[in-house]
């Protein structure tokens, strides 16, 4: 239950990152743009580097959420997605079609559920 508490705080910050990121992008533009005159050109440049920045960050917790994703079914020993099955299923499908007649049955591929 700990753990839930843990990552509800580590990605419940996600988006003041991605706030502060595109805010303070466009501030440093703006304040570039009044020591140099060439408003509103930095300002806009600053915007999207801001958004490049809030979408590197995004980018990084979507890779942490799948690592602990991995780890967990690791761990818990979940069994595969469906959609992982229904490539198994295909190949094996592919593997019957190809394989000369009269070829043993029990030579088939099956998935984690026992399924050909």
């Amino acid at each position: 239950m700990n753990s839930h508490y843990k990552a509800l705080g580590g990605y419940g910050t996600l988006g003041i990152e991605i706030a502060l990121c595109i805010l303070f992008g466009s501030w440093g533009g703006h304040w570039l743009d009044s020591k140099f005159g060439t408003a509103p050109v930095l300002m806009v440049l600053g915007f999207f580097f801001g958004l490049g920045a809030a979408g590197k960050a995004v980018h990084g917790a979507w890779q942490q959420m799948q690592k602990e994703a991995a780890r967990e079914e690791r761990e818990q020993g979940n069994p595969a997605p469906l959609w992982k099955s229904r490539e198994k299923r295909e190949k094996s499908e592919e593997h019957e079609e190809s394989s000369p007649p009269g070829e043993d049955e029990s030579s088939s591929v099956k998935d984690d559920h026992g399924q050909e």
